[in-house]
């Protein structure tokens, strides 16, 4: 009983010293040594960095409303945007974190668009609306206003939907590649940083 007591008395001030930082952890995880990464360089090195451990730190740009399973962070002080997610034992990132900084620490994932998944997101499209609607969008800008975020589709409408179809087409042909790679992180950790 008395080492029952010490464990919860020592638990309990370990506690209580995190001060005004929150720290989500999944627990279990490997303790890899993190490669760090920033928001500017993160889209140049994610091509060598996957399914690596990495630490990166950003502000909270954006925490996606409907089920907050996607963060954003960005820089202030240099470009890029780097999509977060959590890992599937991981609870949802809270909205009400949006503008605050963050410190993740996750493995770098690479989800690609090739011409395959363009005709299944097509085909899946003419079945949600019933129309034969032909690819009629000749846009300036390729890909979605976050550009490099890929597989975001699922928030646009069909019309919209379409655009991104043929924008990512000509990026094909542009690029002269077969696919288009997006990197995102896959979050086993995340502490909030507040000031």
């Amino acid at each position: 009983m008395k080492r029952l007591f010490l464990f919860l008395f020592v638990a309990s001030f370990m506690m209580a010293c995190t001060g005004g930082q929150k720290s989500e952890t999944n627990q279990g995880e490997t303790t890899e040594q993190a490669i760090e990464v920033t928001v500017g360089n993160f889209k140049e090195k994610a091509v060598d960095l996957v399914g690596k451990t990495i630490l990166i730190k950003g502000t909270a740009d954006h925490i996606c409303r409907g089920d907050g399973r996607k963060l954003f962070l960005i820089d202030v002080e240099m470009p890029g945007r780097v999509r977060v997610v959590p890992n599937e034992d991981m609870a949802a990132f809270n909205t009400e974190q949006e503008g605050l900084d963050f410190v993740v620490t996750g493995v770098v994932a690479e989800t690609y668009i090739d011409e395959e998944y363009l005709l299944e997101w097509e085909e899946e499209l003419k079945a949600e609306t019933g129309s034969e609607n032909a690819l009629d969008c000749e846009s300036e800008e390729p890909g979605n206003k976050d550009g490099e975020e890929g597989e975001e589709h699922e928030h646009h409408s069909a019309d919209a939907a379409y655009e991104q179809i043929a924008n990512y087409r000509k990026m094909m042909a542009e690029q002269g590649v077969e696919k288009l790679s997006f990197y995102h992180i896959v979050a086993v950790s995340y502490e909030v940083i507040k000031e």
